[in-house]
């Protein structure tokens, strides 16, 4: 595999140091993931998850890891791609639509933004809510 030091300077894109840390804020989440899964498959195999109250915590803590892994390798493929949109065929800058006003962008962007707000609104209110009406009573001998 080529290095940057095979391309002329020019074609080096500018974002390596945010392409370095999402790339590892990615990998080491995705090591986080690993241990918590070992973790909680040892815990089930020893019939011990649902008293391990340190594991729980971790487990309700680490709840914004997946998004926070996902964003990271997001950013991760679009910063490793640049100059080019299509490799060797179409660079970042040739890639703008004509067509397309800033208006039309904004209103876009505006319309998601409200959308996911909605939603996380929503998501937070039922949350609330489940969390608020605590678990379903299990009997002792229903655990096992």
């Amino acid at each position: 595999m080529k290095g940057l030091d095979a391309f002329p300077r020019d074609l080096w894109p500018t974002n390596i140091p945010l392409l370095y840390y999402s790339y590892h804020i990615m990998v080491g989440l995705g090591t986080i993931f690993i241990a918590i899964t070992a973790a909680g498959t040892w815990l089930l195999w020893r019939r011990k998850a649902y008293a391990a109250r340190p594991f729980l915590w971790v487990l309700m803590l680490s709840f914004p890891f997946p998004f926070i892994a996902n964003t990271a390798g997001w950013t991760t493929a679009e910063l490793g791609r640049q100059p080019w949109l299509v490799y060797g065929l179409l660079p970042t800058p040739a890639g703008t639509s004509a067509n397309v006003s800033a208006g039309n962008t904004l209103f876009t962007l505006l319309g998601f933004l409200g959308l996911y707000f909605v939603i996380g609104v929503l998501f937070l209110l039922l949350a609330m809510k489940a969390i608020g009406a605590g678990p379903a009573h299990v009997s002792h001998h229903e655990r096992g």
